[in-house]
């Protein structure tokens, strides 16, 4: 793939096409100094911008995907709940939605994600709590 992005990139050299802009400019400003004529300031460089260095980020993103591999038993595998249900606060908000429509959940067109894993979760203590089988069947 990086191949494919070099060769996408990549164009004939041709030097003649291309000049030297900052020669030229200094060229230009000793040119004026010898010729006795005042030489203003350049203009202050522009602010950074929060330019994100992909590469620090996605080492960044290596490591936190590594350690929370490491607290979930090392593997990296995700965190599973009982009879192979995952983890609410791993689900996506599509995932919890389809979740809380199986199991009823009033009002869950309008709720958040985290609405909806906060809702999900009560749902699953109401009935681990008032069925004594510690499990949800299915509706």
């Amino acid at each position: 793939m990086a191949e494919q992005l070099v060769e996408a990139l990549s164009m004939e050299w041709k030097p003649e096409e291309f000049h030297d802009t900052f020669r030229e400019k200094v060229a230009a400003l000793i040119k004026a100094k010898r010729a006795g004529e005042s030489v203003e300031k350049a203009e202050p460089a522009a602010e950074s911008t929060n330019v994100i260095d992909l590469a620090e980020a996605l080492r960044a993103s290596v490591e936190r995907a590594a350690a929370a591999g490491a607290g979930a038993g090392g593997k990296g595998k995700r965190v599973r709940g009982p009879a192979g249900t995952k983890d609410p606060g791993r689900m996506t908000k599509a995932e919890l939605y389809e979740k809380a429509a199986a199991a009823g959940i009033p009002g869950r067109s309008g709720m958040t994600r985290d609405e909806l894993r906060d809702a999900l979760t009560a749902s699953d203590s109401a009935s681990d709590t008032g069925s004594g089988r510690g499990s949800r069947e299915a509706a």
